[in-house]
């Protein structure tokens, strides 16, 4: 859903036995990894969206919990995404991949393969702190968290 220019995406984590879900993709030559998610659709609620995006991506389907972090991604002159990240947890479905051109993989990882992969928005910190917290702490507000490295469309 855009409004003025903003693009906004949401993601869902999902921690299961030690592990957090992530997604590869690549855009741009660049390949990086995130929580699964994406943007939100006019008409659509934060956690319709949050759980169409999750399924989409990794065939899961999820209870979608509460906001732990936000960020935005506001390029010099461009674009601007607001990143709102949902705790989750699954309720079914199996593991596939989805079929958006972008996506190169996913995979369970655990917390120290989190904080080693290259992630976008560049928040792995952030998420494992909130992870420490089992995503009941404080939200977190980063700010603009945009590097001239991200691969666009991060």
């Amino acid at each position: 859903m855009a409004d003025a220019g903003i693009r906004v995406r949401v993601a869902v984590c999902l921690v299961e036995d030690g592990q957090v879900l992530l997604v590869q993709h690549e855009k741009r030559g660049a390949r990086y990894w995130l929580l699964p998610g994406g943007g939100v659709e006019r008409g659509e609620t934060l956690l319709e969206a949050a759980a169409r995006e999750l399924a989409e991506e990794t065939g899961y389907a999820a209870e979608v919990g509460r906001l732990f972090l936000i960020c935005e991604a506001i390029e010099p002159g461009g674009r601007h995404i607001l990143n709102l990240f949902f705790s989750g947890r699954r309720t079914g479905g199996t593991l596939v991949l989805g079929h958006d051109s972008a996506l190169r993989d996913a995979a369970w990882c655990s917390r120290d393969e989190l904080l080693s992969r290259q992630v976008f928005p560049p928040v792995a910190d952030e998420i494992a702190a909130s992870w420490d917290e089992a995503f009941v702490g404080p939200v977190r507000v980063l700010g603009n968290v945009w590097r001239p490295a991200l691969p666009a469309d991060a």
